[in-house]
């Protein structure tokens, strides 16, 4: 079995794994509190159960399907402050970079393999790896995060990455559980690299 197959092999397994939690946790509901007590976790309600690893994801196959409306969000708040530099951090395939916001200074952060591939595919822009090891060599007006946090398996040791790059302002986004999945939604995300 090659190591593609064998990755896409066991990510299916992780899905299906995480699926009968998921189901699990519903039938549980609101009892999920006692089983999961505990404050809050990054405002996601009690009784949600977590996941305790995470896949990397690559996103070299995609192009606008997702958070397309943060980066809009990002072009706006560009243009009304006169901002002239981005670093988007976690920006996968980069096409939401390139096309909403390639007007401006652009810096993309991904994992070593990603950042290889943006190199060959777009070798006029800047590209890091990611974790930053030399934060000083990073500034821009405006980071984004968009939906890449819940990536992460510790979130904050990406927060205090990002807040260490000098910025005039950061836009972090996450998938909106509540909306996506509903208030029943007591985890974990199907998702193996969330």
């Amino acid at each position: 079995m090659s190591s593609s197959a064998h990755f896409h092999f066991v990510r299916r397994i992780l899905t299906a794994r995480r699926l009968i939690a998921k189901i699990f946790f519903r039938i549980l509901g609101p009892l999920n509190s006692f089983f999961q007590p505990g404050k809050k976790i990054y405002s996601i309600k009690a009784g949600y159960h977590h996941a305790k690893s995470a896949l990397d994801f690559d996103d070299r196959g995609n192009r606008d399907e997702w958070q397309k409306d943060v980066y809009l969000f990002a072009s706006s708040i560009m243009k009304e402050r006169n901002f002239s530099s981005v670093i988007d951090f976690g920006c996968g395939s980069a096409y939401k970079l390139i096309n909403y916001l390639g007007e401006y200074v652009t810096t993309g952060i991904d994992l070593p393999e990603i950042t290889q591939w943006l190199v060959s595919k777009y070798p006029e822009r800047k590209w890091v790896t990611a974790p930053v090891k030399d934060h000083g060599v990073l500034e821009a007006d405006l980071i984004i995060c968009s939906d890449t946090i819940e990536h992460i398996e510790k979130p904050e040791k990406l927060i205090e990455e990002i807040r260490n790059i000098k910025s005039s302002l950061i836009l972090f986004s996450t998938p909106e559980r509540n909306g996506i999945a509903g208030k029943y939604d007591f985890g974990p995300p199907e998702n193996p690299s969330h």
